[in-house]
This record gives structure tokens, C-alpha cells and sequence, in this order.
């Protein structure tokens, strides 16, 4: 649980700011266009209700006589052949009509009943992100895959590199390693490489190999190798700098979707590498 939780800090931190980055340069607009259409009969009354008080009413012309209180809007037409439209707001919305020209008696509305929907609270962005750092960091606690690295010996007065754990995402691998410092002077932890293996002429078989770290004896055994270089999208260790005898947790992750089995290898630098089979 110790190895993975470097892992899962980092992934979980890396998601939470590009969330937040995203959500403060978003904007929600909301454009309400729909109009009632009513029908009203000239000499007549056209009564829209509400189901809670009405505060303004306004009207784009004239040729109509709007009057309201409490919860009614009273509409009657002062002339044929005109049209307008009203708006008119409550203390939760705005209702929008159009105010059609006056026809017969047998067609027009006499009264509409307009409901109020209570609005939603609005979505709390703190909230959001919670449950989407508890999305991610409940899939990496459930989808990392241990990796056996026990086969890594690691010499004196050098740099060794251990691959713990690896996590599957639709469209990208994330790679957790620990690099210790047995050296004699300090060290910086630089942004890996990322390359796949492609295998010829191997003496064993990969599927053998799975989710395991290579030494170096294993690795002649696959024969030819030939690098291909792989995408990286993020790669953070902490902390960067080790002095002698200090140790660090790093993860990089790589775009692009793998199938097994495949052969991946990360260079730190010329002489500190790490092969692992997936």
C-alpha cells in the first residue's frame, strides 16, 4: 500500500488541477427562446396565473391592455389584425408569449395555467471535482497492477530505478517507479524516455514475462531489439534532486493504448534504464 500511494497522490493531483483549470476557463450559457403562443378574441379577457406572485410585466407594444396583480396577468386586445409579445417575470423565472392577433371567440384562450418548476440548486463546483478526484483515485486503487521487480539487483555507488506499479486508462499507461541514489554524488531525476521493444529471434516468450521487471541477463535473452518511441504525456517525480542514499517515487504517463504482451523500457539517461513486460 506504501508503494502505491506516491502513485495515486501524484495521478490524483495531476487530474484535480487540469479539472480546475478547465472549469474556471468554461462558461455555461442558457438561451430560452420559447414562446407561448396566445390566442385572444377582441371585448375579451385572456387570463394567465401563475402559481407564485408576479413582479413585472412588459409588452412590445401598445394595441394590447395588460394589467396585472397578485399572481394574474389580464390580457385584452384593443385592435384587430395587431400582434405583440410579453414577458413576464416571477420571482423564480421569466415567461415568454406571443401575443397573437384577435380571432374568434371559439378559438381563443381563455385562461392559461402556468406552472413554476422549482429551479436546481446550483451544482457546487468544490463538490465536482471531489467526486471526480474520488472517481479516479477509487479506479487506481482498484486497476493498479503490481510488478514484480525482484529480480533487480541493485550494484554499488549507482542509480537503480524499481517499475512498482502500472495503471490502464482508455488511452494511456501510467508508470510507477522508486529511484534510489547508492551513488557517491548527487543526483537529478529528469523526465524518462519511453520506448517499446519490438522483439525478434527471443529465446523465451513474452507471455512469461508479464508484469514483471527485466534484469539484465533476462533482456539478452529477447534477442534483437528495436526502439520505437512512445508519446510521453506527464512526468513528475519528487522530489527531483536525490543526495546519496535518498530515494524518490515518480510516475510518467504514456499516450498510447498497448496491448500485451509488449516490451517497454524507460531511459533516465545513458546508463540507468528500466525494462518491464506488460
Amino acid at each position: 500500500m506504501k508503494r502505491l500511494l506516491p502513485f495515486i497522490l501524484i495521478c490524483g493531483q495531476c487530474l484535480f488541477f487540469a479539472v480546475t483549470a478547465v472549469s474556471q476557463d468554461t462558461e455555461t450559457t442558457t438561451k430560452t427562446n420559447r414562446a407561448i403562443r396566445v390566442t385572444t378574441a377582441l371585448n375579451h379577457l385572456t387570463v394567465l396565473e401563475f402559481q407564485e406572485p408576479v413582479t413585472l410585466v412588459a409588452a412590445g407594444g401598445t394595441d394590447f391592455q395588460i394589467e396585472r396583480q397578485e399572481n394574474k396577468v389580464f390580457v385584452k386586445p384593443l385592435k384587430s389584425g395587431v400582434a405583440t409579445n410579453l414577458f413576464v417575470w416571477t420571482a423564480s423565472r421569466r415567461f415568454n408569449y406571443e401575443l397573437e392577433p384577435a380571432g374568434e371567440v371559439k378559438d381563443m384562450n381563455f385562461a392559461i395555467d402556468n406552472s413554476v418548476t422549482a429551479s436546481k440548486p446550483a451544482a457546487d463546483p468544490q463538490a465536482q471535482l471531489d467526486q471526480l478526484a474520488d472517481m479516479m483515485l477509487t479506479r487506481a486503487f482498484l486497476g493498479a497492477e503490481p510488478i514484480d521487480n525482484t529480480r533487480i539487483s541493485v550494484a554499488k555507488h549507482s542509480v537503480a530505478v524499481r517499475i512498482e506499479q502500472v495503471f490502464h486508462t482508455k488511452n494511456s499507461l501510467y508508470v510507477h517507479y522508486s529511484i534510489e541514489n547508492r551513488g557517491k554524488t548527487p543526483y537529478h531525476v529528469a523526465a524518462p524516455s519511453a520506448y517499446q521493444l519490438q522483439v525478434t529471434n527471443s529465446s523465451i516468450s513474452l507471455p512469461v514475462l508479464e508484469h514483471r521487471q527485466l534484469d539484465a541477463q533476462t533482456i539478452k535473452k529477447l534477442g534483437d531489439l528495436k526502439e520505437l518511441a512512445l508519446p510521453i504525456g506527464h512526468a513528475e517525480s519528487k522530489p527531483e534532486d536525490l543526495d546519496p542514499g535518498e530515494s524518490a517515487s515518480g510516475v510518467v504517463a504514456i499516450r498510447r493504448d498497448l496491448n500485451s504482451p509488449v516490451v517497454l523500457q524507460l531511459v533516465f539517461d545513458a546508463n540507468i534504464k528500466a525494462v518491464l513486460v506488460l
